[in-house]
């Protein structure tokens, strides 16, 4: 196998339903059932000039509450940049396809830099990582 494949899935996040909008969220707590799912993001895996290979990760994003996640939903495109961003350079300086990928780092840089461009961003959950060399 060309690279480690680490995925990310618990059966509480598998059994959730995940929408593109929103969710009600139960008892009043936030977080419970706001949840807004993000296409697939792959990035290259680069060491000076030399391109090694690609991080793939593929995120779903909690939201506050239900008007958070439909703000979230309706600035999609501008998240997915963010993440593009912060998916980068994590690959950037941390990231090699011979290794498993730190996905505890991963998620609390994704989600630094997804609550700066909104607030109403409670985590960014990975539920697949994985690093393939070219």
């Amino acid at each position: 196998m060309n690279g480690k494949i680490l995925l990310l899935s618990g059966a509480v996040l598998a059994s959730m339903p995940v929408t593109s909008a929103s969710g009600s969220g139960g008892g009043g707590k936030g977080g419970d059932g706001n949840l807004v799912a993000m296409e697939a993001i792959a990035v290259p895996i680069v060491d000076g000039a030399k391109l090694l290979g690609t991080l793939h990760f593929t995120l779903v994003l909690e939201a506050h509450d239900a008007e958070a996640a439909a703000r979230i939903a309706a600035d999609m495109p501008g998240l997915r940049s963010e993440a593009l961003l912060a998916g980068a350079e994590f690959s950037r300086l941390r990231a090699s396809p011979f290794l498993a990928v730190d996905a505890r780092r991963l998620a609390h840089d994704l989600t630094e830099a997804l609550h700066h461009r909104d607030e109403g961003i409670d985590r960014a959950l990975l539920v697949e990582v994985s690093a393939k060399a070219s």
